[in-house]
This record gives structure tokens, C-alpha cells and sequence, in this order.
């Protein structure tokens, strides 16, 4: 639907929070992790109470339905709606109240799981639903899908936790729903009540006959919950939890929390056989673990040769077509160690299993779990239009029949000549299995609806549940009647009527669905364009499908780890997420913006804050590149509009520092006034780089270098090396003579970085052809090529390859293979030959990486090169230093950049007596605004070393 110009405006006049009716940014909110995808009216991001209260009474006034959004995860469809999205995870995100000796939190909705535990861990407690999407899944969202996790067998689900809810009612009447709580009078909370408790005792033997007697059933309404009898005070909060926002809007949840367990330790059993896997999980549950999760063969295979899931995999061994990730927990370690060691030799001596490991520290089995929750995401992690997709993943049964569940289930996969990835809670019958399927086809969406029906009934036929976890939004709701029976249907829409009678609160879930087939986001229909580009997406099968490869599963939401997104970490704001971006390129790419494509202006703001990381590559579980497509996008988008002088300016900016090389003296004392802040189109509260007094070249020319062909080493002169900072590629010089190696200074050619980054692909084109050009005999002479500047060793590894012309490619290619970070070759070169003395006084040495060294290598090298000394180094965990080249020398971005650097970066270093080390130009820059401390690159401080461990 569409609002009129009148309501437009009338909305705006509503709300004090966010609002918006922009194309881009509807296109982000109009899917969540599902296969659907409807286009909402407007977004509106509230601040406060009042703020959800003025735009339930606009919805009202007006007609218009709304549907309350947390972290946008959901798998079934149910975070998405024709009217105003209403946007909880931006604002109302706080904990309100915490009582540790109650063991009980007051939180708002649209606070994210790992954020509320890391705020109870120091108490020692933890609210143990540990959802793969733990990183981004609001409270908000758990209470509306009555969300459960990896450790379901002995925490339950989130119903297990709500005490209290507080709501605001389809009339805008704000209740508090508890087990105390009671209405009376006319009020619609008093017939809400009266509803609830009235409906499921005139139906209570058709509840129990209906519902599965499973632990893992979330679908319908929780009328279970109020048969007489079922518990000593019905809470009617327990009626909220579930029933997916379609019953009230939740302002505020009550929790119970847990002691945090004192020790766990977990087994991995590996099977060539997933049924065999499968048959040994009642045996398994005898010895009481608190987690039985499965990871097949398909889920396996997509961890390989990615940077960020390869290193996980330790524990694997072979190509098993199934893993069973076994823990158990307790508060005496010999005793769970004890058990541990039984089970595992009680099932190695009864059951093929060809594998195990035994992960007893902390450390392990969080790599481990890491790679169980990459799960989610990975999946859908083959580019292309066949996918694995979620549309029959949650179907749960008791345990002891899941072997031949799965076994018919996969009767029905052959059948329908596909296969599917099995992962998950073996532990509770609940295996999430994705059937590959391609929508766009009409035969993909008649095996989608086949496949999907014919589950349903085996479900029914087995006793289980539909949904075990996912909720039913748009996916399951049309099976409802199917599975819980004519009677029970009704007495759904009885509920429904009495909480929300204009039918207002996200319609068409649970009850009342639109038909399977509906509103899906891809159809034979659709429209996957081939666009001609300058970047070379053929690794995605052109850049249409390089957006399409976002599955939603949001993992670019995260807040308190790894680097992706930045720009995210520091707004909260969907726009400014990977997953924001990707759904707003990939519409206007198939044209569902408007005709103008790539050229709709709606995108340059959705595209502005990203920095460019590179992190998507390596921490989005299907490896979006949203910086190729950044950049892509800037290309296209400037060939119809005009480009600012501040982007020309800051694109060329090597010509510039050329053109200052020749008077540096009157250059630095520009930069240390307003006027070469202006000139460059600076913010004010930012230096600029310094000019060097004596260029790189004026003294490697007094060196007596050997020829690049023949140097046992190539250093490349970047940009900044050559005019600014000598220093660094002069200490890498210094490193390798201490290390008995000749040296050579590369060709002083642009790695094109800053052209790139601008999106002036023609120009960077042949920057990059002059740069394979040049460096070629070099690498056909297996010098290594090594760069001090990561972001230039990114160019030439990552991007310049994807955009030279063809018949460069393969020269492309043996240039990147060539190209060395200075971490990666010095840590080699160590290993080679180690420092002869390491210093007696260990430091502590903090480092920060560089996005792009992380996202495509890693920091591993510089650590290792680090500890040859005897000092112990700490990786930062600090995510994006917030500069990104020029992003944060810019007025419009200097805030973000400062909010960025300021989350984690900027009180590390200030907080830490010892070295930091960043290997980036510009992360330096930021980390000395932020601190004042002057942070030292890897090849200084290594240099610094080797002097003091083996002076001359």
C-alpha cells in the first residue's frame, strides 16, 4: 500500500522518533530472513512510549495496519507488513531495571540478547536462550516468537522467562499482563482476559488432543497455557509471548534470568551417515547434556576456503556427513569431565562413529559454537539463483522419532530431485533443514509449494510441530487450520478479534494468511537484469545477483564483536547496515524503485555511511561485497548526476600530495590552519597529513638497493610512504638487512585506491592496468611484493584483478598471488630465521588491524611476528577505526567516524601502557585524534625490536 500525500505529512507531524517514506529506506524493511518480501508504507523508528502511542492512533485514524519489527531475523515473515513498520531496535533498546539478588531484568523490546547478557555477566547471570542469531535478536522479537535456543533441552523457551509484559493495546490503553495482573470493568484489557480464559477452557480437550506434546512448539496461540489446570495463576503475558505482535505492541518485558553455569565441556562425534547420527540421540539424551546440535555435510562444505570459517574447522576431520556437537554443564568440572569421557566412549564403542574431539576449554568450544551458529547464514551462502531456503526448517518431533522422520523427510527431497542442508537441536527433535529451490522458476515454485504441504502432513502424521522455533508469519499460518483443526483455528480468530478487532496489528499471521505463494521475493516474475559494469561480478553471476545474495539473516547487525558494519555499530540504524544496503540495491537494480536503476537518488544517502571495511567479505555468512558494490554504484550513479569537488579532490589525492611534495614547509603550516581544510574539503577538527621534509625517494636513491627482480624483498612506495611517511618503508628496509636479505623499493605506480574508493572505476581501470604493468616482471620473477599500506595491499589483491580488462586477468591474478602483506612476510621471515635474543621486559603490545588485513587475511601473521619476541600482543577487537581512507577526514562523516573509533578503538588505546601498533595510514591518524598517542606501525616496531634483541 501507499500513503496519499496528506497522510505523508500527517505522519511526519506524528511521530518525534524516526520516519520515513523513502523508497530506499522502505526497500530495506520490506524483507526480513524469509523468502518474503512486501514493500511497507513508511518506517518509523520510535523514542519513546508516546511515540508508539501518536502512530498506533495515525494507523487507527487512518486504516493503516502496523507490524512491530526487533532485529528483522525472523525466518518465517513475520517482521514484515503492508503499513508502517514500526522500528523498535533503534531507540528502545535499554535495560531498564536489574535486580541480581531477584534475578529478574526490566528491559525494553528492542534491547539484542548478547548486549542484555553482556550487561548480566558481571552478576554472574545469563538469560540462557542462546539463539544462533544471538548478535542481533531483540528481546522483543524472542517474546513474539517465543523464541528457544541451542541449550533448549534444559532452559526451555522464552515463555519459561516472561514474568510480566507491559503493552499497549489496539486502542492505545497501556496494560501490564502478569500472573497478578487482573482487569475488570469494560476496558479491552477486561475482554482480552475474559477472551483468553473463556476460549481455552470451552475448548480445553481439544487443546490438549491438539497441541503436540513436544517441548519445541511455538505456532498458534499459547491457549495451552490457560486450560484450567495448567498451571496454579495463568499469566496472561504467556498470551503475548508468541503470538508475533498481532495481538498488541510491547513496550516492556519483565524477565527471569539464571546463574551463568560454572563450567561446561563438549564432545564433537562425527558420523559418515546422518541417519546413523540421528539414531544415536536418545541415547545421548540419557546422560542429561544441555545441548545435542547437528551440522551436515552441505553446512560443512560452505565453510571451507572462507577466511572467517576455515580456521573453525580445526576440529573436523575428513568429510563427515555428520557432526554431533555434544555438551554437557555443571558446577563440578571432574564430574562433567567424568561424564563427558563415559559418553563418549559408550557411543564410540556401540555406534559407527569415525571422529571425536574433546573441546574441554572455554576457548574451543566457543570456536566451535561460532561455527554451529554460522549455520544460519551459511546456507544460503552459494551465489546464484538456486538456493537453500527457509520455508520448512523448523518442523519439530519427538526426539526418538527423528531418525525416521528425517528419513522420510528426505523420501520427500528425493522425490523432488533436491537436497538441503540439516542443522541444529538434535536434542529436541528440531533439525532446521533448507530444500535448494529456485523461485524464480515456475517448476522451483511449484516444488516449493509441493514440498511444503506434503512436510506438513508428515509432521502431523509424526505428532510434532510445525514450528518449533521460527514462529508462523506468512511460511506456516496457511497450514494452521491443517494442523491444529477447524475448532481450534476458530477459537485463533476469536483471540485475534478480541485484542485487535479493526484487525490492525500484522495482519495475516497466524490467522487469516494470504495463500503460500504470495508475496514472495522471488517469482518467475522477476526481473534479474544484466547490467553491464566495470567491476567484474561473475563470481556472483553479475552484480544483480551480487545484491540477491543477501539471505537477511542480519548478521551485520552485530554490536560487540568483529567489524562488520561499522557505520551500523555507531547509528543503529537499518540504513546504515549491510543488510539495509543489499535490499536497496537489489530493488532498484530489478527496477522495483523506479526505472532509474542504480541511478536512484534515494540510494546515495542508503549508500553514504558505509566505509567500505571489506568486512561483509569475511563476517557476512554469504560474503555480500558491499564494497565492490559501493563503489560499483558510485560509478553508475555519477555517470548521471554530478559529482561534489570534495570527491574529485579526495579521489586524486595523490596529485595533490605530489604537487605539495615540492614545498612541504608551506604545506604542514597550511595544514596546521583552517585554510587547507577548506581547500581539501576537510572537517575543521581534522589535520591534514603532514608533508614529509625529505620524500621516500630522496633517500632510497642515496641506497644502495638491489633490482626489483633480483631483491630478495620488493617493498611497494605507497601513496602516503613516498610524500608523508618515509619512515615506515624505510623501517621494512631496516627489518629485512637485519635479517640478512637484500631489499628493493616497487615501482612508485598508484594502486588506485583512493579512485576506487570514490567509485571513479573508468580512472581506476587504468590505474590498475598500469599497476598489473609494472609490477608483472616482478612477480614472474617470485619476488615477493610487499606492502606497508594494507589498504593498497587490498587494491592490488582484491579489487584491481576484478577490474582489469580481460585479457589482463590472468596477469592480474599472478601479480595479486605476488602481493604480501608486511605482517604476512615478516612473520614468515621470522619463522625463518627468529631473533637471536628475544628482550628480557615483556610488554604488552596492543595492535590494531586494519579492516581490509583482517577481512582478507587476517591479523594472525602480525600477532605471531609479534610474540617471536617475547612480548605478549593483544588483538583489539575494536571493529573499524572509523576513518576508512578520506570517510573520516570529510565534514559529513566526522561525527560517525568519531563514534566509530570511540566504541571500542579510542578508550583501548588510552586505557593501555604499552606499544600500539596500526598498520594503516589513516587508523594511525584516527587512533592519535582519538588519543593522542602516536601509534607505530608493525615494521617500526619490529625494527625497534630486532635493534634492541641484536644491536649492530
Amino acid at each position: 500500500m501507499t500513503l496519499t500525500p496528506q497522510q505523508c505529512q500527517a505522519l511526519n507531524e506524528t511521530l518525534d522518533g524516526d520516519v520515513s517514506v523513502d523508497e530506499a529506506v522502505r526497500a530495506m524493511y520490506a524483507t526480513d530472513a524469509s523468502v518474503y518480501q512486501i514493500m511497507p508504507a513508511a518506517v518509523a523508528r520510535p523514542r519513546s512510549v508516546d511515540d508508539v502511542s501518536r502512530m498506533l492512533s495515525f494507523c487507527r485514524d487512518h486504516g493503516v495496519p502496523i507490524t512491530a519489527r526487533g532485529g528483522g531475523t525472523s525466518q518465517a515473515g513475520q517482521a514484515i507488513g503492508a503499513g508502517v513498520q514500526l522500528d523498535f531496535s533503534r531507540h528502545l533498546n535499554q535495560l531498564l531495571e536489574l535486580q541480581p539478588d531477584r534475578q529478574r531484568v526490566r528491559v525494553q523490546p528492542g534491547i539484542v540478547l548478547d548486549e542484555l547478557n553482556s550487561l548480566l555477566k558481571p552478576y554472574g547471570l545469563v538469560l540462557p536462550l542462546d539463539l544462533s542469531t544471538s548478535s542481533r535478536a531483540t528481546i522483543g522479537g524472542m517474546v513474539s516468537n517465543n523464541s528457544s535456543g541451542t541449550r533448549s533441552v534444559i532452559y526451555g523457551k522464552t515463555i519459561d522467562y516472561v514474568e510480566s509484559v507491559t503493552v499497549m493495546l489496539s486502542d492505545g490503553s497501556i496494560a501490564t499482563l502478569n500472573a497478578e495482573s487482573s482487569a475488570e470493568g469494560g476496558s479491552l484489557h477486561a475482554r482480552c482476559q475474559q477472551a483468553v480464559l473463556d476460549t481455552a477452557s470451552e475448548h480445553a480437550q481439544e487443546i490438549v488432543a491438539r497441541y503436540p506434546n513436544i517441548l519445541r512448539r511455538v505456532g498458534g496461540y499459547n491457549l495451552d497455557a490457560f486450560v484450567p489446570g495448567a498451571t496454579a495463576r495463568p499469566n496472561l503475558a504467556h498470551i503475548i509471548v508468541g503470538a508475533e505482535g498481532t495481538l498488541a505492541l510491547l513496550l516492556e518485558v519483565t524477565l527471569r534470568v539464571v546463574p551463568v553455569p560454572a563450567h561446561r565441556t563438549l564432545v564433537s562425534l562425527q558420523f559418515d551417515d546422518l541417519l546413523e547420527a540421528l539414531a544415536v540421540v536418545p541415547r545421548l539424551l540419557e546422560h542429561q547434556p544441555s545441548a545435542i546440535e547437528l551440522v551436515d555435510r552441505m553446512i560443512l562444505s560452505h565453510t571451507t576456503g572462507k577466511s572467517e570459517f576455515e580456521p573453525l574447522r580445526w576440529f573436523i576431520e575428513g568429510d563427515p556427513a555428520g557432526v554431533l556437537l555434544v555438551e554437557l554443564q555443571g558446577d563440578d568440572l571432574n564430574d562433567i569431565t567424568r561424564r563427558l569421557h563415559a559418553l563418549r566412549d559408550e557411543v564410540v564403542e556401540l555406534h559407527p562413529v569415525t571422529h571425536t574431539y574433546l573441546a574441554e576449554s572455554p576457548e574451543e568450544q566457543s570456536r566451535i559454537w561460532t561455527l554451529r551458529k554460522a549455520a544460519l547464514g551459511l546456507t544460503m551462502a552459494k551465489p546464484g539463483d538456486d538456493k537453500a531456503i527457509s520455508f520448512v526448517e523448523d518442523t519439530a518431533v519427538d526426539p526418538a522419532k527423528l531418525r525416521d522422520y528425517i528419513a522420510r523427510f528426505r523420501d520427500i527431497l528425493a522425490r523432488h530431485d533436491t537436497t538441503a542442508g540439516f542443522y541444529a537441536h538434535a536434542s529436541v527433535g528440531l533439525l532446521h533443514i533448507r530444500p535448494v529451490v529456485n523461485l524464480k522458476t515456475q517448476s522451483g515454485q511449484e516444488v516449493f509449494a509441493s514440498i511444503a504441504s506434503e512436510v506438513a502432513d508428515l509432521v502431523l502424521e509424526f505428532g510434532g510441530a510445525l514450528s518449533g522455533e521460527h514462529g508462523d508469519g506468512l511460511v506456516r499460518a496457511p497450514f494452521q487450520e491443517r494442523m491444529f483443526g477447524p475448532t481450534l483455528y476458530q477459537a485463533f480468530r476469536d483471540i485475534k478479534q478480541a485484542f485487535d478487532p479493526d484487525g490492525l496489528l500484522n495482519p495475516g499471521k497466524i490467522v487469516d494468511a494470504p495463500d503460500l505463494g504470495t508475496d514472495l521475493r522471488f517469482t518467475p516474475a522477476h526481473r534479474t537484469p544484466d547490467i553491464n559494469t566495470t567491476f567484474d561480478f561473475s563470481d556472483f553471476g553479475g552484480i544483480a545477483r551480487a545484491a540477491e545474495q543477501c539471505s537477511g539473516v542480519g548478521a551485520c547487525r552485530k554490536s560487540l564483536s568483529g567489524t562488520m558494519c561499522p557505520s551500523y555499530m555507531a547509528t543503529r540504524n537499518e540504513s546504515d547496515s549491510t543488510r539495509g544496503r543489499a535490499n536497496a540495491l537489489r530493488m532498484a537494480i530489478n527496477g522495483q524503485l523506479g526505472p532509474e536503476g542504480l541511478a536512484h537518488r534515494s540510494l546515495k544517502p542508503a549508500l553514504d555511511l558505509c566505509l567500505e571495511c571489506k568486512a561483509c567479505k569475511s563476517e557476512c555468512p554469504t560474503g555480500v561485497d558491499m564494497a565492490r558494490l559501493k563503489s560499483e554504484f558510485l560509478d553508475q550513479f555519477h555517470a548521471r548526476h554530478p559529482r561534489s569537488r570534495s570527491d574529485h579532490r579526495l579521489a586524486h589525492v595523490r596529485r595533490l600530495l605530489e604537487l605539495g611534495s615540492g614545498w612541504p614547509r608551506l604545506v604542514n603550516w597550511l595544514g596546521r590552519t583552517t585554510i587547507a581544510s577548506r581547500l581539501a574539503g576537510m572537517a575543521p577538527e581534522r589535520q591534514p597529513p603532514q608533508m614529509a621534509r625529505i620524500p621516500l625517494l630522496t633517500t632510497t636513491n642515496r641506497m644502495d638497493l638491489a633490482a626489483p627482480a633480483t631483491a630478495d624483498v620488493v617493498f611497494f612506495p605507497d601513496t602516503f610512504s613516498l610524500f608523508c611517511e618515509p619512515q615506515h618503508v624505510l623501517s621494512a628496509m631496516d627489518v629485512a638487512r637485519r635479517l640478512g636479505l637484500t631489499t628493493a623499493l616497487g615501482p612508485h605506480v598508484c594502486c588506485g585506491r583512493p579512485l576506487v574508493s570514490k567509485g571513479f572505476l573508468n580512472e581506476a581501470q587504468q590505474q590498475a592496468t598500469q599497476l598489473v604493468t609494472a609490477l608483472l616482471p616482478i612477480a614472474m620473477a617470485r619476488r615477493p611484493i610487499v606492502f606497508l599500506e594494507p589498504s593498497c595491499w587490498s587494491a592490488a589483491v582484491d579489487d584491481l584483478p576484478r577490474l582489469v580488462p580481460d585479457d589482463l586477468a590472468e596477469s592480474a591474478g599472478v601479480v595479486a598471488a605476488a602481493c604480501q602483506t608486511f605482517e604476512e612476510w615478516v612473520a614468515a621471515a621470522l619463522a625463518a630465521q627468529p631473533p637471536s635474543s628475544p628482550i628480557d621486559s615483556a610488554q604488552v603490545v596492543l595492535h590494531h588491524g586494519h579492516c581490509h588485513q583482517k577481512a582478507l587475511s587476517g591479523t594472525a601473521p602480525a600477532i605471531t611476528a609479534i610474540s617471536k619476541f617475547g612480548h605478549e600482543p593483544r588483538d583489539l577487537d575494536g571493529g573499524c577505526c572509523g576513518m576508512a581512507g578520506s570517510f573520516g577526514y570529510t565534514p559529513e562523516h566526522y561525527q560517525v567516524s568519531i563514534n566509530i573509533g570511540e566504541r571500542v578503538l579510542g578508550p583501548a588505546v588510552r586505557n593501555h601502557n604499552g606499544p600500539v601498533i596500526a598498520p594503516g595510514f589513516s587508523c594511525r591518524h584516527q587512533i592519535q585524534h582519538l588519543s593522542g598517542i602516536t601509534p607505530l606501525t608493525t615494521a617500526q616496531w619490529i625494527s625497534q625490536a630486532l635493534q634492541a634483541s641484536s644491536p649492530d
